[in-house]
């Protein structure tokens, strides 16, 4: 769960540190709006007459309509006009017409192919006419080596531009700056980076209300990481942003109290944070709380409560808890016995993600439906996916006589071993006397077949030398 919850920060911290800062968020151009339908092809001659007259935004529209229509060629051809129109403008010193070529070139599009080695011309002409987001993105790219050769010196240069830009920024009371200063610190993308260089611009950009600040201030509190450790701050900022309906530091605030590796552990709490998640339908926090409700020995309405949690967790594509629900539509222990809803779970997550254990789940289940060649496939998935359950079992099935599986004390010894050296202790014995049981065995073997073979070398040997006494007294 715990990597689940710090989802949140990454996203705002990697996300945004990589590649997605404001100037590469998607162009979503969206259908022209008309004034009336009456109108409708009044508008569009207006936009064809703006488009004619050097208006890219027009020939831009006119583009999405044609595209909606699916009308390919007058789309190719308004798209067109877009591109020739826009890098007019930018070749005329337009920094915005540079950006928007650049963010069309790198993400692409149905309407026009992407082009990473114009997009990182358009974004260095941007860049070097003094826009920040520009030269932020050209150092990502240049230390990337995307449209174009790695370039360290560049990405270090464009780098050192933009964080110098954002503190200018910061200083005079941009908030959005501040942050991004920050995060040049916090991945140490110049030299002299350090956590501690990060924290000023952090708090300004969290005292302006940003919740990625909140979020990433909290956690350095919460860790220590260049600020004195401090759980208390930690929860007053994953506080302020909870207030606002941040989930991840609702899904935080919940886990704080509910471990208490933090600070003293209160359940009551927990619980509170686990219900506002879920209440605003955080995935997570449902079924975090239905774990919360399952503790101990829950009353029969507690537990169907956990199943509806993990059932709406589970319809938001949260597999795990799809997982729980299918183990309590199979053991009843949720009110409810329904096989074939935790089959339909159970194959969705394993087609969905090769979860270990949802196939050793489903395997159970083919296995119970008399569809052994189909559980074994799926057992075997999970047993070399290192699911423990499933390797032991694939240990078993090697041994036994009546088994689907051929006999294979090999194999057996294998999985055993293999889950043994992961820490099960059972599993590590059972390999260790297959291992001598069967040593002892086969030399047991060795060792009667030897002696009888004496034996019979023996008695041979006796009834040679017997006829050769006799054929002596006969002559």
């Amino acid at each position: 769960m715990k990597k689940h919850c710090r989802w949140w920060l990454f996203a705002g911290l990697w996300g945004l540190s990589l590649v997605q800062h404001p100037l590469l968020a998607s162009q979503n151009i969206s259908s022209p709006e008309p004034a009336g339908e009456g109108n409708f092809e009044a508008y569009l001659s207006g936009l064809r007459e703006r488009a004619l007259n050097g208006d890219p935004a027009a020939a831009r529209e006119l583009a999405v309509h044609y595209d909606v229509e699916g009308n390919a060629a007058e789309t190719s051809k308004w798209m067109s006009e877009y591109v020739s129109l826009a890098e007019k403008r930018a070749n005329n010193g337009d920094v915005d017409s540079m950006l928007d070529l650049g963010k069309l070139f790198y993400t692409g599009s149905r309407l026009y192919p992407k082009n990473l080695e114009r997009a990182r011309y358009w974004f260095t002409r941007a860049a070097d006419s003094g826009n920040v987001a520009a030269q932020y993105q050209v150092a990502v790219m240049a230390s990337q080596g995307a449209g174009g050769p790695k370039d360290e010196a560049t990405a270090a240069l464009y780098y050192k531009k933009s964080l110098q830009t954002w503190k200018k920024e910061a200083d005079d009371g941009d908030s959005k700056a501040a942050l991004w200063a920050a995060l040049v610190y916090e991945r140490k993308l110049v030299p002299d980076s350090s956590p501690e260089k990060s924290v000023p611009y952090l708090l300004q950009a969290a005292e302006s209300g940003n919740l990625t600040a909140q979020g990433l201030l909290a956690f350095k509190y919460r860790d220590g990481l260049g600020v004195p450790q401090d759980a208390a701050k930690a929860v007053e900022w994953f506080e302020k942003a909870a207030s606002r309906k941040d989930l991840g530091a609702v899904m935080e605030l919940g886990i704080m109290f509910r471990d208490g590796k933090y600070l003293p552990p209160d359940r009551e709490k927990a619980f509170h944070w686990f219900e506002k998640g879920a209440e605003w339908k955080d995935p997570y926090s449902m079924a975090a709380l239905a774990d919360m409700l399952l503790e101990g020995t829950p009353s029969a309405e507690q537990a169907a409560r956990a199943l509806a949690l993990y059932r709406e967790a589970a319809a938001a594509g949260y597999f795990p808890a799809a997982l729980k629900a299918a183990e309590l539509l199979q053991n009843g222990k949720g009110g409810e016995l329904d096989a074939d809803e935790a089959y339909r779970l159970l194959r969705r997550v394993a087609d969905a993600t090769g979860d270990p254990k949802a196939m050793y789940m489903l395997a159970q289940v083919y296995y119970t439906r008399g569809d052994e060649a189909q559980g074994d496939s799926l057992m075997k998935a999970s047993a070399q996916a290192a699911y423990l359950p499933a390797m032991n079992r694939m240990a078993r099935l090697h041994l036994l006589p009546d088994s689907s599986l051929p006999w294979n004390p090999v194999l057996s010894y294998y999985y055993w071993n293999q889950a043994g050296e992961m820490g099960d202790e059972k599993a590590a014995s059972a390999a260790f006397w297959l291992l001598w049981g069967g040593s002892g065995i086969f030399l047991l073997a060795i060792f009667i077949i030897v002696w009888r073979f004496q034996r019979f070398a023996a008695r041979r040997l006796a009834e040679q030398q017997k006829q050769e006494r006799e054929a002596s007294d006969d002559a």
